[in-house]
């Protein structure tokens, strides 16, 4: 049986593959000079930005704007940075974190610039809106963890609607206009064993160290949604006891037991109690037990206890 194909398709068919072996040859060339490229450029840009100059070096590098009310040395001390620190390590969602979490902060937003090598922080503050006494004492925070850390001495905290609390001499401003919240909160800060400190917190026999109880944190927002929208006008908090708080009002002091769900009708049964003082005479009353909001009892002087 002989070949039928013409001789001219053949070659045809030949130049055919040989083009396209070409064509990929110069497709494999191209894209291996792309990688190379690319990798080169990848290695040359770390190696720069681990130099020296491309380093941040110094608190000056550090731009910190938007906070108007805080005190920018005490969120410089939370974002908790290391000099020097390479551009290429530093990671800014770690410093957004810090930040959120341990000051009065809703929003950051943190960004690099190489030339020269800068690092922007702009915050967003949230207001203090409650304040708490705690005579001489350091604030742990993060107890018990590696990455701990310490603000204070101080004697006056202020807390935000999240329950963060920082020195009150973080807001100098404030301070000096006699501007601080009137709001006060007793017992919402524990004491803290020296084993769960920091192992570079000053050695103060004196010194009271103290940290943030997490359930007081989660109850404290909850607590405070509910407060903001009641018309009852709470002037102090004690919570030394959770299972027997109370509350001081126009009415006198409140008793209220635990937190619980039922908060926002004992807030609702104080409204409803307003004009008590037109029948009873507010001081007389030794306090107000709102614990069964559908049954409050008040404690007279006298001893005798209608129901109101």
């Amino acid at each position: 049986m002989t070949d039928s194909t013409p001789e001219p398709q053949i070659v045809n068919i030949r130049d055919r593959q040989q083009q396209l072996i070409r064509q990929r040859k110069q497709r494999f060339r191209r894209n291996a000079w792309r990688t190379f490229v690319t990798l080169g450029m990848t290695i040359g840009l770390g190696w720069a930005v681990c130099q020296p100059e491309w380093q941040i070096r110094q608190s000056n590098q550090i731009t910190l704007t938007g906070n108007e009310q805080i005190d920018s040395q005490t969120l410089e001390h939370l974002m908790v940075l290391e000099f020097p620190t390479s551009l290429i390590r530093f990671h800014p969602q770690t410093v957004i974190s810090q930040l959120k979490n341990n000051a009065h902060i809703g929003q950051v937003i943190v960004t690099r610039k190489l030339f020269p090598p800068r690092v922007n922080v702009v915050v967003r503050e949230l207001p203090p809106i409650a304040m708490t006494e705690c005579n001489g004492c350091t604030l742990v925070l993060r107890p018990g963890q590696t990455d701990a850390l310490t603000l204070g001495p101080a004697n006056v905290w202020l807390l935000d609607r999240r329950g963060v609390v920082l020195p009150a001499d973080s807001y100098p401003k404030l301070e000096q206009a006699h501007q601080l919240p009137k709001l006060t909160l007793q017992g919402y800060l524990q004491s803290e064993t020296k084993a769960a400190t920091p192992e570079n917190t000053p050695a103060d026999s004196a010194q009271q160290l103290v940290s943030i109880d997490p359930q007081k944190q989660q109850q404290w927002q909850q607590m405070y949604a509910l407060m903001e929208t009641s018309p009852v006008q709470i002037k102090h908090l004690n919570w030394d006891d959770p299972n027997k708080l109370t509350l001081q009002t126009k009415l006198g002091q409140i008793h209220i037991g635990p937190f619980s769900d039922h908060f926002d009708r004992q807030l609702q049964a104080l409204d409803e109690m307003r004009t008590l003082p037109k029948s009873v005479d507010p001081k007389q009353i030794v306090y107000i037990d709102v614990e069964n909001p559908e049954s409050p009892v008040l404690e007279l002087r006298n001893q005798s206890r209608p129901n109101p």
